[in-house]
């Protein structure tokens, strides 16, 4: 429970913030979401989820972290912070975590967690650079490799190798110098199925596991939704037990999109055949060691994979995709799934039992130990993707039950070489609130989501549908803004065109930039789709003086350029797409000018968003109301959010969407908004 001693702390960190950050102001909403977030963690409340929308300015950050840190000393938890984007992680590991353990009397250490793929595997890199010098390197026969490593390819190896071992690179792919490509990587880092753990002689040098020992021993970690999702979805063996953490969502509107992404299934026809014959090839590798059992060749397995890619090539692909409806598949497919499902299933038994009968057999009758090394990389390697072509078959076939959101299933197909197509098998569940529930709510031990836009036409009933939250496990709270928004007029401008209406609509669009833009304004101009974005740029670039078009240069690369044309005093206007409707943080006259060029609806042209769409139809619900208005309202929000970033700022959101006003929806998105000034032209 919150007793008074840790009310003390937590006002205690508070005052030291206020005195030793300059420009710290305490405000009431951030005092509220202080209180709010001790009472949750702490277990004043019955529900253990806390969902906070904290506009811009509210100091969630330092709000959260205050709050969170005191109680989770105080209890021996640990404390997991979640972030969506690089920006906002490092703004947490290099800033403002920093600056509370400098600042504050605060005791606590904390350690930044990557997913273990971003860690080099020192073994893998040793024995690929070692084997392809031997006389007879074991992945000529495309054991451990498709097809063995270039000549420029092993070189970068064995130049990271150097590196490693002369301490100029530490492990870690983020701080590679010189990029390698994904394929490579992949056979030189760490993965659980490859990792022999303290077994391996490398055990002393393991990157991943130095890391992990920091985590270990870190108080708080700085993780992000994928990491922490993955983890959870495949056993919680990187982060703390959750029963014993708190896990604090940043950016929690990003949330449900990541969530999804972790309950899909790809296989490709093309990676089922070559990991049928390598399975195969290892199973009598393994029996030529051992001398235990029989070879055999599997010959089913080039049958079935030939019946499946003719069946396939003749389904009616729209665009290379096929979806099927409901995400029912044929009968016929089924038939074939579960026929590769068996044969597949049966090769992963063989498969498992020669694996536990060659880590006996090497027990007793030691075998070259660079022999040794690359078997059980192979062996690891393959028992990976046997285990993924499992799942995804298993997925693809599976009969949903009845009155369940079904899975959204389709074929994709891939041009692979010059004349050769693969096809890729997919599953995704549309609806993944029951799995949150099961591991990740019931398992927590206290959870905040917070966000500056959290919420969809002033409710959390979409989030809430989303993520499996209710009023049983969640509590809610709407902070007010710190700023003036009286101040801001948001102009939706008069428009003859209808925004459907793509080419008048365009032309339109580039007539109200060039008649609404001074000479040394800042402005940001954000569009829904990039081939209107780059119509409208051909049509008044030479009209602009500065105009920076998303595409051109890398995002940080624009915005450093706008802020210099700003600086000097410049006319400076950024054209840009969703990434720049939010995390752009531009600050008094850097921008005084927001334009929006229309509402941003989500067409229901992707698998998953057809499959939902059909089945809320089936059981009589408006996808419109149900999804895609709530979205269009946050999205909104978020592209108005760009313009007020401190109490001072200041300045004009127009948007050319007629929608607005002509449509019956237009007045929910309207009072969706912050109390702007509306002027209606």
């Amino acid at each position: 429970m919150l007793d008074d001693k840790l009310k003390a702390e937590i006002r205690k960190v508070i005052e030291e913030l206020s005195t030793g950050i300059d420009g710290f102001n305490k405000r009431f909403a951030q005092n509220k979401m202080i209180a709010e977030v001790a009472k949750v963690l702490s277990g004043d409340y019955s529900q253990h989820i806390l969902c906070v929308e904290a506009p811009t300015g509210t100091g969630k950050t330092f709000a959260y972290l205050s709050a969170a840190i005191v109680i989770a000393k105080a209890l021996e938890i640990k404390l997991i912070i979640s972030s969506s984007n690089v920006a906002l992680q490092e703004q947490l590991e290099l800033k403002d975590i920093p600056d509370l353990q400098k600042f504050t009397s605060l005791d606590f250490n904390f350690a930044l967690v990557k997913g273990r793929s971003r860690y080099l595997c020192l073994r893998n890199l040793v024995q690929v650079v070692e084997d392809r010098a031997s006389e007879a390197p074991l992945f000529a026969s495309n054991i451990v490799f498709d097809a063995p490593p270039e000549l420029d390819e092993m070189q970068k190896l064995q130049q990271l190798l150097e590196d490693f071992e002369t301490q100029k690179w530490n492990g870690e792919i983020d701080s590679m110098e010189k990029k390698i490509s994904n394929n490579l990587w992949s056979k030189v880092n760490c993965n659980r199925w490859t990792c022999s753990s303290v077994r391996c002689d490398f055990y002393d040098d393991c990157v991943f596991f130095k890391a992990r020992k920091k985590i270990h021993n870190a108080d708080l970690i700085i993780a992000n939704h994928d990491l922490v999702l993955a983890d959870i979805a495949s056993g919680n063996s990187v982060l703390p037990d959750l029963s014993n953490s708190f896990v604090i969502f940043d950016e929690a509107h990003h949330l449900p999109q990541k969530a999804l992404s972790h309950f899909s299934h790809n296989c490709s026809i093309d990676n089922i055949k070559n990991t049928g014959d390598n399975a195969v090839a290892i199973v009598n590798k393994l029996i030529q060691i051992t001398g235990y059992g029989e070879i055999d060749n599997f010959k089913d397995i080039d049958l079935i994979v030939k019946n499946m890619a003719t069946f396939l090539e003749d389904l009616p692909f729209d665009e290379d995709i096929y979806i099927f409806k409901s995400g029912v598949i044929d009968e016929n497919l089924q038939i074939l799934t579960n026929n590769m499902f068996i044969v597949w299933g049966k090769l992963a038994n063989i498969f498992d039992d020669h694996k536990e009968r060659f880590i006996d057999f090497i027990k007793i009758s030691p075998i070259d130990k660079p022999i040794k090394d690359q078997l059980e990389t192979a062996i690891g390697e393959c028992e990976m993707h046997l285990s993924n072509i499992l799942a995804g078959l298993e997925n693809f076939s599976e009969i949903d039950k009845i009155g369940v959101a079904p899975q959204s299933r389709w074929i994709e197909k891939s041009l692979q070489g010059k004349n050769k197509i693969n096809y890729h098998l997919n599953s995704a569940k549309i609806d993944i609130s029951s799995s949150l529930e099961k591991i990740l709510w019931s398992r927590v031990r206290g959870s905040i989501l917070t966000s500056a836009t959290l919420s969809s036409l002033g409710s959390f009933a979409r989030l809430n549908s989303q993520l499996n939250l209710n009023d049983t496990n969640s509590q809610y709270l709407r902070l007010p803004s710190p700023f003036d928004f009286k101040k801001v007029d948001f102009v939706i401008a008069k428009m003859s065109a209808e925004p459907t209406n793509n080419e008048d609509h365009t032309k339109e669009i580039a007539k109200n930039i060039l008649s609404r833009i001074g000479k040394k304004e800042g402005v940001l101009v954000l569009f829904a789709s990039n081939y209107q974005m780059q119509e409208v740029a051909d049509l008044v670039e030479d009209k602009i003086d500065n105009l920076l078009v998303q595409g051109q240069y890398p995002k940080n690369k624009i915005l450093s350029k706008h802020i210099e044309n700003r600086k000097s005093g410049l006319q400076s206007v950024i054209f840009g797409l969703d990434s720049f409707a939010e995390g752009v943080d531009l600050k008094g006259d850097y921008l005084t000018q927001v334009m929006i060029a229309k509402l941003r609806f989500s067409m229901p042209n992707s698998p998953i968003e057809k499959t939902t769409n059909d089945y809320l139809t089936s059981i009589g619900k408006n996808s419109f109301v149900e999804i895609s208005l709530p979205d269009v309202s946050l999205r909104l929000i978020q592209a108005c959010g760009r313009l007020i970033r401190t109490e001072t700022d200041t300045g004009t959101i127009t948007i050319f969407d007629k929608r607005l006003v002509t449509k019956r929806y237009g007045k929910q998105l309207i009072d969706a908004l912050p109390g702007y000034n509306i002027i209606i032209e």
